[in-house]
C-alpha cells in the first residue's frame, strides 16, 4: 500500500490530478489497518471508533472515484473544464469531515448511503460510453474496469457486512441465549463478513493499474511474453520430438545393418 501511495504521487507530479481521490482512499485503508492493529493489540475503544471513522471515509472516496469516471464520460466538457488539482484537493477534504455529520446516524446507515451512488455511476457511464466518440477504446477499457473493481468491491467486501450490521441492529432479537444455534450461527456468518471486509484495503490498491498510462503496453507486454513463452516450450518439444525421432532412426538403421552384411556375404559365397 506504501508503494502505491508513492506511486500515486508519482502520476500526480506528472500533471495528472485524476488519482487524488484513489490517494485519499489509500490513506483511509492504510488508517484503517493501523487502527485494527491497535485495536487487536490494545483492546482501545479509541482505536475502533477511528477505524469506524476511517471505513466510512474510505466508502465515500470510493464512491468520488465513480462519480468522477462518471463525469469524464458522460459530461467531457465541463469534467476538463471544471476538473483541477486544487478542485480534488477541496472535495477531498470536506470527505474526511462527512462521517461528523452521520455521527448521530449508526455506522451501517452512514456506509449504505455510497451503493446507490456507485451503482447509478456506472450505469450511467456504461450508457455514456455508447456515445462518447472521444474515447479510445483503451481509455474505455480502463474507465469500465475501474468502475467494475469499485462496485464489485463494495459488493462482495463490504456490503455483506452492512447487511448483517443492520439486521443485527434494527431486527435481531439480543435477548437470545448465547449458545442457542440461530445466534452461534449468525455469529459465524457476521465474523465471515468481518474478514472479507479486511480485504477490502487490499483491493483498493488494484486501482493503480487502471491509472497508469501504460497499462496497454503492461497488458501486452505479458501477452507477448505468455505467447513467446508458449512459443518457446512448443519449440522446444518438437525439438525434443525431432531427436528423439532421429535417434530412434539410427538405432533401427544401425540394427539392420548387419542383416544387411550377412546377406552380402552369403551372396557373394
Amino acid at each position: 500500500m506504501i508503494l502505491t501511495l508513492f506511486a500515486l504521487c508519482a502520476l500526480i507530479k506528472s500533471n495528472r490530478s485524476t488519482p487524488v481521490f484513489v490517494i485519499h482512499l489509500i490513506l483511509s485503508d492504510l488508517i484503517q489497518i493501523i487502527c485494527r492493529l491497535m485495536d487487536t493489540i490494545t483492546g482501545s475503544l479509541d482505536a475502533f471508533k477511528a477505524y469506524d471513522y476511517s471505513l466510512i471515509v474510505g466508502l465515500y472516496f470510493m464512491a468520488c472515484v465513480a462519480f468522477e469516471r462518471y463525469l469524464l464520460v458522460s459530461h467531457p466538457i465541463w469534467y476538463r473544464s471544471h476538473h483541477s488539482l486544487k478542485v480534488c484537493c477541496v472535495v477531498s477534504v470536506i470527505i474526511w469531515f462527512v462521517p461528523l455529520i452521520f455521527a448521530d446516524f449508526t455506522d451501517a446507515i452512514s456506509c449504505l448511503i455510497p451503493y446507490p451512488i456507485i451503482i447509478l455511476c456506472f450505469v450511467g457511464t456504461c450508457r455514456g460510453l455508447s456515445r462518447a466518440i472521444s474515447l479510445t477504446s483503451l481509455k474505455r477499457k480502463k474507465i469500465l474496469g475501474s468502475l467494475f473493481l469499485v462496485l464489485l468491491t463494495y459488493t462482495f467486501l463490504v456490503l455483506p457486512n452492512i447487511i448483517l450490521t443492520f439486521i443485527y441492529t434494527f431486527s435481531y432479537d439480543s435477548t437470545q441465549l448465547v449458545f442457542s444455534y440461530s445466534y452461534t450461527l449468525f455469529y459465524i456468518i457476521w465474523y465471515c463478513s468481518e474478514f472479507l471486509l479486511y480485504l477490502n484495503p487490499l483491493a483498493d490498491c488494484l486501482l493503480y493499474m487502471f491509472l497508469r498510462p501504460d497499462v496497454g503496453g503492461l497488458m501486452k507486454s505479458v501477452h507477448c511474453c505468455c505467447r513467446t513463452d508458449t512459443h518457446q516450450s512448443s519449440t522446444h518439444s518438437r525439438d525434443e520430438h525431432s531427436r528423439d525421432s532421429s535417434a530412434a532412426f539410427a538405432c533401427c538403421v544401425s540394427m539392420q545393418k548387419p542383416a544387411s552384411h550377412s546377406q552380402t556375404a552369403c551372396s557373394s559365397v
